[in-house]
């Protein structure tokens, strides 16, 4: 994920369109990491960290690929209930999900 891209998730644009296919459920987990710590959920440290991960996602392990998908997963879905429109959000973390369970990275 390149700076511009990072960028864009801390203002929570929408998907960008140079954005590698791979790289989109990191770019949704990012702008919901950049969401929790702007409101105070989330401690710096834990953002900093959690950040790191998610602008190397190629090289990030996969059960931490998972747990980052999780976290975005259930902050996207209480969104939804806020109102917000998150279903192709949720049907990316879905499927990225579900090519880590196929991979045999996580159990089902």
């Amino acid at each position: 994920m390149n700076r511009f891209h990072i960028k864009a998730a801390y203002t929570e644009q929408p998907l960008p369109p140079d954005l590698p296919e791979t790289e989109r459920a990191a770019y949704i987990a990012l702008t919901v990491i950049y969401r929790c710590y702007r409101s105070g959920v989330l401690p710096q440290e834990h953002a900093e960290v959690f950040k790191e991960q998610l602008v190397n996602w190629d090289t990030c392990p996969p059960m931490e690929r998972a747990a980052q998908i999780q976290f975005a997963f259930a902050n996207e879905v209480e969104r939804g209930k806020e109102g917000a429109d998150v279903w192709e959000n949720l049907r990316i973390l879905f499927i990225e999900y579900g090519m880590l369970m196929h991979q045999g990275f996580i159990d089902g």
